[in-house]
């Protein structure tokens, strides 16, 4: 699993810097979706919706975040949360958004803290821009995780986009002009396109291995800011222009 070997190489770095038994602070109820994503122009985010919501983890004064649908508050040493099982969303958020904090903290990655306000559509467009840059404009594109301001630029740029999601309220409908898949569909979609765009929210869903494999030979990015420290790691092309 890429988590658990992210969490090795995370565990080397604490112990190097002498920072097992130092405190790390990860709270949910106070950050409320407005202090997440601001007020963004569409207003169809899990964020808003209360489908997910953002856990973020202060360390020495550096922050991280990871998604998640299973809310929690905690406080402990990075001990604690080495020797944590990453057997549910709850446990796999926690550890992914500590390991973003430290690795701020220790300056190895920067772009930690959602975007918010206007953040989502610029970045949305950007990302858009970026895609057509690198692929031809035929390309056939598998968006992993609904978000609005993504597919609406994307699909400004490419006209042959699925786009998977596990969010029941999403399944079967249309949206922005595209039908919403299950993510149970995510390997025959991604098996039909030529590029797979997809949250690094799948790190802490436990879906982000399939993915990986599912995505050889094909060129694969992902958005956002669970995905921080991992893409770091394992040199994973991370497309997120306007988090803080």
């Amino acid at each position: 699993m890429i988590l658990e070997e992210l969490r090795e190489r995370w565990w080397r770095k604490i112990v190097e810097h002498n920072l097992e038994s130092e405190k790390i602070v990860i709270k949910v109820k106070g950050l409320k979706p407005e202090n997440a994503i601001g007020k963004p122009s569409l207003v169809d985010y899990p964020l808003l919706k209360g489908r997910e919501a953002m856990l973020q983890a202060e360390f020495k004064g550096a922050y991280g975040q990871a998604f998640t649908d299973e809310l929690t508050d905690y406080i402990g040493s990075l001990l604690s949360l080495y020797t944590m099982s990453l057997n549910t969303n709850k446990d796999r958020a926690l550890l992914v958004a500590t390991i973003n904090a430290t690795y701020r903290y220790l300056g190895l990655i920067t772009n930690t803290k959602h975007c918010k306000d206007e953040g989502p559509e610029l970045c949305g467009k950007r990302i858009a821009m970026e895609l057509a840059s690198k692929l031809p404009i035929n390309s056939k594109i598998a968006i992993i995780g609904f978000q609005p301001a993504l597919i609406y630029h994307i699909s400004r740029e490419f006209k042959n986009l699925r786009v998977t999601d596990m969010d029941f309220d999403n399944i079967g409908r249309v949206k922005l002009g595209i039908l919403i898949e299950p993510y149970t569909l995510n390997q025959k979609v991604i098996a039909w396109s030529d590029a797979v765009i997809a949250t690094g929210s799948t790190l802490v869903n436990n879906t982000i291995d399939n993915i990986i494999e599912w995505s050889k030979g094909k060129k694969l990015f992902f958005y956002g800011v669970t995905i921080s420290a991992a893409a770091y790691e394992f040199n994973l092309t991370r497309l997120c222009f306007e988090a803080g």
